[in-house]
C-alpha cells in the first residue's frame, strides 16, 4: 500500500466485515461473535478505509455500495442508541494493513461526524485486562491512545470472557 486511503460511509458492508474479520481469528475467532458483528454490518452505519488510487481514477462511491470487499483495508461500525452517545461496535482493519493509521484515520472520521451530530460520548467494549492476551493488550493500549478512558471491567458481561467499558468524551 502506497499509504494513501480515503474513509467513505455506508451502510450494509457486511461483505467486508465478513472478509476481515475471517483474516483477524486471534481478535474474532469465536464464531457466534463473528456472525453477530457481521449482522450488525448490514444494520449499523458502516466507515470503511479503502486504499486511494495510485493514479487519477473516478472518485470512490459516496455510499461505498460499489467497492469491492478486497479494496476495503478497514471498517469501523457505530452503534448510537442515544442522541449524546454512541458504541464502537467494531473496528477492524485487514492484517497487513496494521499500525499504518487506519484504525486512527476511522476513529477520526467517526468522532468528527458524531460531534456534527451533537454527540458528546463515545464508547468501546474489548476484552478486559483480567484475562492476559497480548493481542487485547495491544487494542487496550490502542484505544487508550486514541483518547479513551477505561471505566470499569464486568467480568460477567461476555460468558467467559471480561469486558472492559472504555469510554472517551467528544
Amino acid at each position: 500500500m502506497s499509504g494513501t486511503f480515503t474513509v467513505v460511509r455506508t451502510l450494509g458492508r457486511s461483505d467486508a466485515a465478513h472478509d476481515i474479520l475471517g483474516e483477524l481469528p486471534e481478535w474474532f475467532g469465536i464464531d457466534r461473535f463473528t456472525h453477530e458483528y457481521v449482522e450488525a454490518a448490514a444494520k449499523f452505519p458502516n466507515y470503511v478505509a479503502v486504499a486511494a488510487p495510485e493514479s487519477p481514477a473516478p472518485a470512490i462511491e459516496a455510499d461505498g455500495g460499489k467497492i469491492p470487499s478486497e479494496d476495503v483495508l478497514g471498517v469501523l461500525l457505530v452503534d448510537q442508541r442515544y442522541p449524546t452517545s454512541a458504541e464502537v461496535h467494531l473496528l477492524a482493519v485487514r492484517r497487513k494493513h496494521h499500525r499504518a493509521g487506519i484504525g486512527r484515520t476511522l476513529m477520526r472520521r467517526v468522532e468528527d461526524d458524531l460531534r456534527a451530530q451533537g454527540v458528546r460520548l463515545l464508547s468501546v467494549k474489548t476484552f478486559g485486562p483480567s484475562a492476559s492476551d497480548p493481542d487485547f493488550d495491544r487494542t487496550r493500549a490502542f484505544y487508550t491512545a486514541c483518547g479513551f478512558h477505561p471505566v470499569e471491567e464486568f467480568p460477567d458481561l461476555w460468558a467467559d470472557n471480561p469486558c472492559m467499558l472504555m469510554v472517551k468524551a467528544l
